[in-house]
């Protein structure tokens, strides 16, 4: 769509970005997809009951509305919470701007590209801090060097997904039934269609990117295995709070490095994609990952070896599987997770669950150790920590635990969940 509206001549836009509690309403829902799914459906209500002459659509994960010549916001985004979305429990922000378009049809799209990253950023830190009542972007941003420490700043810079990727990169884009963010990838789209009929053989597979805003460390040595973007935004941010560098050239800055970024990541899932063709297909539902059916677990495990080794020491990723059998597709999926989450629990080890695990296949006692030093030092670090969100996945996921862990890591894993049972609250449910 901003391709499109980039080809008219329009001399001025007015931009608005709605962005959603992501992560928060997976929490909520006890499952990824059916979080995902309420955030879609959230933003796309939003987006119809504007109405089309806003030119709704998506950039990244948020919603994203455009219309030629200065305008004011639209009324229903006033309300609290936004029109459409208060039905849904999806907690949301929202920010503004107006855009001055000129140069050629590429030109004109980066313009509304680069805007919209900025509007993002103001959007994420008014649905953060309730309290700030400048709905423009540009005065949001302006407020940034009182409010956040560099590492929160850092995270703003980073946590906006600059897709699609700029006008000027090289290639014809998605194809029809590809991910627009990711062409080559089938898009969620098709993942919908594909789940009305799943098939009743193979295996359900799910990936994501791990600690793709700080990087991982090695636990053993603390030398860094991959960087993160927010830790390569950092000396950006810390220039920005401490007022070395206008916004102006923080954004411009930051905006390239972050196209830089999703290009990786790009072809880091096409690579994984492309891996499994032969006996299986992969689509982009996640934002950082893919999901889908795959023949066997060997494939998938080539497929990650393959994507990781591509994107060596920048990014690399984790996957789960699950047998698909009379209990459904639901079943397979939430079981998939689970793995994935066991990946996140042996990250930076050198133990090979840390890319791949199949549900079922036990832990030995030197990785269920690593698994109980994880998650005993995000219980230790508390609420705010990266990755602290991880210990919602284990309470939920208690009983699974114990079914992977060797009995000698058993009064371990229970004493670490009656600790972490007494500040979070029992989702076990989700399981």
């Amino acid at each position: 769509m901003l391709a499109r509206f980039a080809r008219e001549p329009h001399q001025e836009a007015s931009v608005v970005v709605v962005t959603s509690a992501l992560r928060a309403s997976v929490e909520d829902s006890g499952d990824h997809m059916a979080g995902l799914s309420r955030v879609r459906q959230s933003l796309a209500a939003i987006g119809h009951r504007l109405g089309t002459a806003w030119n709704p659509s998506y950039y990244g994960k948020d919603l994203v509305l455009v219309r030629a010549g200065k305008h004011a916001v639209p009324a229903g985004l006033c309300m609290e919470p936004p029109a459409g979305g208060s039905d849904s429990g999806v907690r949301h922000g929202w920010a503004f701007d107006f855009v001055s378009l000129s140069g050629s049809g590429d030109e004109r799209r980066e313009g509304l590209l680069r805007a919209c990253y900025a509007i993002s950023m103001a959007a994420r830190l008014r649905r953060d801090r309730p309290d700030l009542r400048p709905c423009r972007a540009a005065d949001v941003l302006l407020r940034v060097p009182g409010l956040l420490s560099p590492e929160r700043g850092a995270s703003l810079l980073a946590g906006v997904l600059v897709r699609p990727l700029g006008g000027a990169d090289e290639g014809s884009g998605a194809l029809p039934g590809e991910d627009p963010r990711f062409p080559g990838v089938p898009s969620a789209d098709a993942w919908d269609v594909f789940a009305q009929r799943p098939p009743q053989r193979g295996l359900y597979a799910v990936s994501d990117v791990h600690d793709i805003e700080w990087g991982t460390l090695d636990r053993e040595s603390g030398e860094r295995v991959t960087e993160g973007s927010a830790h390569e935004l950092l000396p950006l941010s810390t220039a920005w709070l401490d007022g070395s560098l206008p916004v102006a050239d923080v954004l411009d800055r930051a905006y390239r490095l972050r196209v830089r970024r999703e290009s990786l990541l790009s072809r880091h899932l096409r690579a994984l994609s492309d891996a499994v063709a032969a006996g299986g297909r992969l689509f982009a539902t996640l934002g950082d990952g893919l999901s889908g059916v795959v023949s066997d677990a060997a494939l998938m495990r080539s497929a990650m070896v393959a994507a990781n080794a591509e994107s060596a020491g920048r990014m690399h990723s984790g996957a789960g599987v699950a047998p698909m059998d009379e209990r459904g597709l639901t079943a397979a999926r939430r079981r998939a997770h689970f793995s994935l989450h066991v990946t996140k629990a042996l990250k930076g080890t050198g133990h090979q669950e840390r890319f791949f695990h199949a549900f079922g296949n036990p832990l030995d006692s030197r990785a269920a150790d690593s698994v109980v030093g994880f998650l005993s030092a995000l219980r230790r670090a508390g609420p705010g920590t990266p990755g602290f969100h991880h210990l919602t996945h284990a309470l939920r996921w208690r009983d699974w635990w114990r079914l992977h862990l060797p009995p000698t890591a058993q009064g371990h894993i229970d004493q670490l969940f009656a600790s972490i049972q007494e500040s979070i609250p029992d989702t076990s449910a989700g399981a």
